[in-house]
């Protein structure tokens, strides 16, 4: 039932089969296999309609009847958060539940602290229950607030929408701060959502239909390249701009020289190579290990550690963003 599903949760119990030694049999008929969006997966297993999924699902099917001792064993893991699944079987009810954890990251409460430390709003958009969520929100240091639970494809693709929406009366250009909407997913669920937002960002490690609706992808989870990103894409804002700067400055110089009496050919083609050197010059120090260091945090003999409370990544203060990180 799941091994066809692309969903990071369908891998996480085929790869929790296999360790525990699950043997499948070979003489069975799964056919007309339909991955439900938001809420799970069904298929026809020899000629029976079997479904696995959230209670949303069996709740939608009217199959949603388990016991008292079951229904408090489910809030028990909600409350740890954990995302809790059911298997039922059309005219039986359903026959199974289990429980599925997500492991937090290692950098991401680093990550969130530097991204709210910069003024940036982030935000958890996740079709995982209300108790599941708000544990994983207290474990990398969201607000309840901060935290929206449940939501279909189609909810997260109307939010983002909503929230682009609210600040599409700015206008952008190189001198103004811009409200931007960040959007970053792994999974098909995450896919419109993505499209919709002003910067999509995927995991290296989702689904492929996440990737192609992005516009950047990261070569893997690591949310550390996330901040690695953003203040690379702000250096290049910034020398973009310096070499706006020079070059016009360098214009008015020779206008001015010119009307002067004092500008010569020479001199005309000297000063236009010179500039053109010069913002090349300029844009090429965005490769070296100095700006790449910098970006990373590292220093010679100050350890980034001692500043912003542990944070390795020191983001200058802005308050131009929205981010959504799913």
């Amino acid at each position: 039932m799941e091994a066809p599903s692309s969903h990071p949760l369908s891998a996480c119990l085929v790869s929790a089969a296999r360790d525990e030694g699950v043997a499948m049999s070979a003489n069975f008929s799964l056919t007309e296999h339909t991955v439900l969006k938001g809420e799970g997966v069904t298929a026809n297993v020899d000629g029976k309609k079997v479904y696995v999924g959230n209670d949303r699902l069996f709740r939608r099917l009217d199959m949603y009847h388990i016991s008292q001792v079951h229904m408090e064993s489910a809030k028990k893991w909600s409350e740890e958060g954990a995302t809790i699944g059911y298997i039922g079987i059309e005219g039986v009810g359903i026959i199974g539940m289990f429980c599925v954890k997500d492991t937090i990251r290692e950098e991401a409460q680093d990550v969130i602290s530097s991204l709210q430390h910069s003024g940036i709003d982030v935000q958890v958009l996740t079709g995982d229950g209300e108790g599941s969520a708000q544990a994983v929100g207290r474990e990398i240091g969201l607000a309840k607030t901060s935290i929206r639970s449940q939501m279909l494809p189609e909810e997260k693709l109307h939010y983002v929408s909503s929230l682009k929406g609210s600040t599409s009366n700015r206008r952008m250009s190189l001198s103004t701060k811009k409200n931007l909407i960040l959007m970053v997913g792994d999974g098909v669920n995450d896919a419109p959502a993505l499209s919709v937002a002003d910067v999509g960002v995927a995991m290296g490690e989702g689904a492929s239909l996440a990737m192609e609706m992005s516009d950047v992808t990261l070569m893997d989870s690591n949310l550390s390249k996330l901040l690695f990103s953003m203040k690379m894409g702000a250096k290049v804002i910034a020398t973009v701009k310096e070499n706006i700067v020079f070059s016009m400055l360098a214009n008015l110089i020779a206008v001015v020289l010119t009307f002067m009496g004092k500008m010569t050919l020479l001199w005309a083609i000297v000063s236009d190579v010179g500039v053109m050197l010069l913002v090349t010059l300029n844009g090429m120090k965005l490769l070296s290990n100095r700006t790449i260091d910098a970006i990373e945090g590292k220093r010679a003999k100050k350890p980034s550690s001692k500043k912003n409370n542990g944070q390795r990544y020191d983001m200058s203060p802005t308050v131009d963003h929205d981010l959504e990180i799913v």
